[in-house]
């Protein structure tokens, strides 16, 4: 078996073959004698073997643990000869110690989970133990230290290369004579070897506490993983199910799942604004509310993605971007929405009280106006049960639903009231909104035939407006509702009516309220 040769090159220890030794020497060697006599020269070897050792470390024999001859001469055709490194050599070293000095990294070569204490350590020239104890102290209370070390984790880059490490520690010192050094290891490397044999185990007791500690550490750091990587499974799924759900039901109307659950119509956006605003602000506040709620659904994917494939990129000029838009598009739908607000800010409502024959049956019956009427859309609202809309484009109408509801009167004549609500920029406009709604009926004989929709005047936007009709039946008297006349009534007319029993049935009134005339 070949004989291999610790060596220590800028402060990283590697394990060499006996004939690449040889050659390593030879070239350390070579390259001490034309810088030993130059000035600066000593600290320009020290940079070199700087250099040495990341080329070693970038190498594939750095995982098995041995440097080849193969490795070496890589090194030499990488570096190039003694020659031309001298030559070429000089003009680096002099700009790259302008930027040289002391820096804050993490320490990987002695960290037990990320190396945050351990770069503080060095930094600082404090005992890491002690940083570690009062980071565990702090987490305990608030886990104010675990949110500390995750965020210089993210912050602080590791300590990799020797320039880092040598940065890392404090301010560089007075420079020793590197060449001399490397090439008394180098003279030496058989009594090390030999001692290091000696000193193996009396080291081992102490590697084997460390390992134990980096295995916790690397624990930690996979269980951490797991858990952004769950976190961002969640993010993309629940990202794209609001994205989906959105599109599908804002722009296509499909509410295949939704509709089920929540056992009420959704409804459609386009349809909704097209009965409220001006049609000319329609496209802007489609794609205004668009930007604002698909956007932070594209930015959860995003991170969810990130959180799962754990990669970096440089992508703050794109999410500050992203955000700016968000904000622009934020303040527009405001303003938008404010601007055709204002006719809602104000509402009103309107009253006419209408007789009803004197008898002892009234019977209750619908027009059928419905079927006159020709619409293009329909939006049942979820906020109010059977309320509905419908828009007539070419006549430019929109017909709302009305809705009924029976009262016991302390009168001793049967009466109905007509109540109309609207909202509007004042008082004055509301009222002058709800008393031009128009709702048609009928009375003949003892028959009240009702319209199950009343009309919004031509060229007018929905602005809240609705009709209540109230039937006021003083006791005693008795009502016959049509079977197609139930429902235009409110679902509960108290006294544990409800309407859908009114229909093809007599009631009368008392005292308690509607009850079936047996």
């Amino acid at each position: 078996m070949e004989k291999t040769i610790k060596i220590n090159i800028a402060g990283v220890v590697f394990q060499i073959n006996e004939n690449a030794f040889e050659t390593l020497r030879d070239y350390l060697q070579a390259i001490n004698n034309r810088l030993k006599n130059v000035t600066g020269g000593n600290e320009m070897i020290e940079d070199i073997e700087a250099r040495i050792a990341e080329i070693f470390q970038s190498s594939s024999s750095w995982k098995t643990g041995i440097i080849s001859l193969e490795d070496v001469n890589e090194m030499i055709s990488t570096m190039g000869s003694p020659e031309e490194i001298t030559e070429d050599f000089d003009t680096d070293y002099h700009n790259e110690r302008k930027n040289s000095g002391k820096r804050m990294y993490r320490n990987p070569d002695s960290a037990i989970i990320g190396g945050v204490c351990s770069g503080l350590g060095a930094y600082f020239r404090i005992d890491p133990v002690i940083l570690r104890v009062l980071f565990v102290v702090f987490s305990i209370f608030y886990l104010a230290g675990l949110f500390v070390y995750i965020v210089l984790w993210i912050a602080l880059p590791g300590a990799v290369t020797p320039l880092q490490k040598k940065e890392l520690h404090k301010d560089p010192p007075r420079r020793r004579d590197v060449g001399q050094t490397v090439s008394k290891e180098i003279r030496n490397a058989s009594e090390n070897l030999s001692k290091a044999v000696t000193n193996e185990n009396s080291r081992k007791v102490g590697n084997a506490i460390n390992e134990i500690f980096r295995a916790f550490g690397k624990f930690f750091i996979i269980l951490f993983r797991i858990i952004i990587a769950i976190i961002g499974v969640s993010f993309i799924i629940s990202g794209f199910s609001m994205l989906f759900s959105f599109v599908v039901i804002a722009f296509f109307n499909i509410t295949p799942v939704f509709g089920n659950i929540f056992d009420t119509e959704i409804f459609y956006l386009p349809d909704l604004l097209s009965f409220v605003v001006n049609p000319p602000v329609t496209p802007w506040l489609m794609l205004l509310s668009s930007l604002v709620i698909i956007l932070p659904l594209f930015g959860i994917i995003y991170w969810g993605i990130r959180m799962v494939f754990q990669f970096r990129v440089r992508d703050l000029a794109l999410n500050l971007t992203m955000f700016i838009i968000w904000i622009v598009s934020c303040t527009a739908l405001s303003l938008l929405l404010f601007s055709e607000g204002i006719s809602f800010s104000n509402s009103g409502r309107t009253t006419e009280e209408i007789s009803l024959p004197a008898s002892d049956t009234i019977i209750i019956g619908i027009n059928n106006y419905i079927n006159s009427i020709e619409y293009e859309r329909a939006i049942h609202l979820p906020f109010d049960d059977g309320f509905a809309l419908y828009l007539d484009e070419d006549e430019r109408k929109i017909y709302g639903g009305a809705v009924a509801d029976i009262y016991r009167s302390d009168e001793e004549e049967a009466y109905m009231q007509i109540v109309k609500h609207s909202n509007g920029r004042t008082r004055g406009d509301a009222l002058k909104k709800a008393d031009n709604l128009n709702y048609l009926f009928n009375i003949s004989g003892t028959n009240l035939l009702l319209d199950e929709y009343f009309t919004i005047p031509e060229g007018n936007r929905w602005s809240g407006a609705y009709i209540r009709i109230k039937i006021y039946i003083p006791e005693g008297v008795s009502i016959y509702v049509e079977e197609d006349a139930e429902d235009i009534f409110d679902d509960y007319l108290g006294n544990g009516v409800y309407s859908y029993e009114l229909g093809d049935k007599t009631w009368i009134m008392t005292n308690e309220g509607l009850e079936r005339n047996r």
